[in-house]
């Protein structure tokens, strides 16, 4: 037994025992001459030891060779100890075997072949077993898996023993019973490791910590990659604490004191922030503080909007929205908010509008009955009333246009029109101070400008007197003409003297008056 490896429960690779050139070349032959002898036997003998010949011809030095260059070196053949140990140490095997050149010299060359071939096989079976002892071992399987593990062991050991003394076959069925005890445990490997790992979360979970403790204890046995087992490890050693402010929390909140318990659950994901219950309590608290803050706004919106406060409504459920951003009932709130202060504003300035109707101050109604419309563009009310003030506007404009210039009605055709517009608007039912006073002062000026006026022209009896609308007055020194009030024009011409052009006014105001028309400038 070697010193190192096998102290710590394991077992080496067996490499193949010796073959030497002398036994080779021995068997050749010896297989050369006894295909000769039966070369008389009958044709099934015959074909049996073709067969053997082949084997040994071409299968058997290859075999022997290749084992012979793995198991020599220089010219010394030694076996090399198998590695596997079991819980008691104290068997030793032993380090070297008698030499195998006389019992190989014993065989047949078709158990010869047979030999090597599971002699292969049970190296291979040796190889997988140091390899899951190995993963085994490094997960400490010797802890976890007891007496499984162990029996795994002696079956390799077994397997060794009988190695060592040539018995192949049985070798490789204790190295099988071996597999089969390691097979199943390698399989569990990252099967117990999970389990553990999620015992001990589940146990952190629920503030049991000390199943958190062993289950985290019993994953640390394996290789922890992820660290989890680590982490685990730590946050159990904290559970405690953290569920002390846990509970403390939930009495802060049952209490109604949300703040406090905020806070304590605060204390709880600082001590350890992957706590799943501090943070769906702390969730819970601020959703509840959230309520109450929302709740805060909206009471504080609709009491305002009660007193027509829109300003004041729509900060507040403004508020209450940014608490709770698809809150329907802040958004139902703020449109209601808008519709009413809408309204307020479309009623008062309807109001103002009519106010100023009222007034027949048409333009300013027809800027209220506008901005009604940009509030709502389809009101009717507001449609119909800047049409009506927009008509009476026109009139009001129209009336003192023909206030403003009597002179026009001296016209014939003008005054007709201007009699025939004052019926119809004489007719309107609505008609304030203001328009009936237009009214008023148009009846009277429609009579004063029908009514001729009698003026008297005078001259120089050489000058040829015209009146525009008139007509041709004529040479004379005086003349009276009977003219409706209105602004006239008369030309004076003369040869030899510049043309003389006078306007003049007829009026009640001016009935006798003298207008004197004569051409007195001489061209030169």
């Amino acid at each position: 037994m070697q010193t190192d490896s096998d102290s710590e429960g394991g077992f080496k690779e067996i490499k193949p025992a010796p073959f030497n050139r002398a036994s080779e070349t021995s068997l050749s032959h010896s297989s050369t001459t006894s295909i000769s002898l039966k070369t008389i036997n009958i044709t099934l003998g015959l074909a049996v030891m073709l067969t053997s010949l082949v084997i040994v011809i071409f299968f058997l030095p290859t075999w022997v060779k290749s084992n012979k260059s793995a198991d020599t070196s220089g010219n010394t053949a030694v076996h090399t100890e198998s590695k596997i140990s079991s819980a008691d140490n104290s068997n030793k095997i032993p380090t070297s075997t008698p030499p195998v050149k006389a019992v190989i010299e014993q065989l047949s060359p078709e158990e010869q072949a047979l030999n090597i071939a599971l002699r292969k096989e049970a190296q291979n079976s040796l190889q997988e077993i140091l390899e899951k002892q190995k993963t085994l071992e490094e997960n400490n399987a010797e802890v976890w898996a007891g007496e499984d593990f162990v029996k795994g062991l002696n079956h390799a050991k077994n397997g060794d023993s009988l190695y060592k003394q040539q018995q192949f076959s049985e070798a490789n069925i204790a190295y099988q019973k071996a597999l089969v005890q390691f097979n199943p445990l390698h399989e569990q490997i990252d099967i117990i490791y999970q389990e553990n790992i999620d015992h001990g979360n589940n146990a952190l979970d629920t503030g049991d910590a000390n199943l958190a403790l062993t289950a985290f204890k019993k994953a640390a046995l394996f290789t922890d990659e992820a660290g989890q087992a680590t982490v685990g490890l730590e946050r159990a050693q904290k559970l405690d604490k953290v569920f002390a402010n846990i509970e403390l929390g939930n009495e802060m909140l049952n209490e109604g004191r949300l703040n406090d318990a905020k806070t304590a659950y605060q204390t709880a994901l600082e001590i350890d922030p992957d706590t799943k219950l501090a943070q769906q309590k702390l969730k819970e608290t601020n959703r509840f503080l959230a309520d109450k803050q929302f709740n805060a706004f909206m009471s504080a919106g609709y009491a305002a909007l009660d007193r027509q406060g829109f300003a004041k409504a729509l900060n507040q459920f403004n508020n209450a929205l940014k608490v709770k951003p698809n809150a329907s009932a802040a958004k139902t709130a703020l449109q209601q908010t808008k519709h009413q202060a809408t309204a307020l504003d479309i009623a008062n300035t309807l109001k103002q509008a009519a106010a100023s109707e009222t007034n027949e101050q048409w333009q300013t109604a027809i800027d209220f009955y506008s901005n009604a419309l940009k509030l709502e563009k389809n009101l009717a009310e507001a449609q119909s009333g800047r049409l009506r003030s927009q008509k009476m506007l026109t009139i009001s404009q129209r009336l003192d246009q023909i206030l403003s210039r009597p002179e026009r009605l001296s016209d014939k055709k003008v005054h007709a029109e201007t009699e025939v517009y004052y019926k119809q608007v004489n007719q309107l039912d609505r008609r304030g101070p203001l328009l009936s006073k237009q009214l008023a002062e148009l009846e009277i000026l429609l009579q004063v400008s029908a009514t001729p006026v009698m003026i008297q022209l005078q001259s120089d009896n050489l000058t040829e007197v015209i009146v525009y609308k008139v007509g041709k007055m004529g040479i004379f020194e005086s003349k009276e003409l009977s003219l409706r009030p209105g602004k006239y024009i008369a030309i004076g011409k003369r040869d030899g003297y510049r043309d003389v052009r006078i306007e003049f006014l007829v009026s009640q105001d001016t009935s006798r008056q003298a207008v004197r028309i004569a051409a007195k400038d001489k061209i030169n």
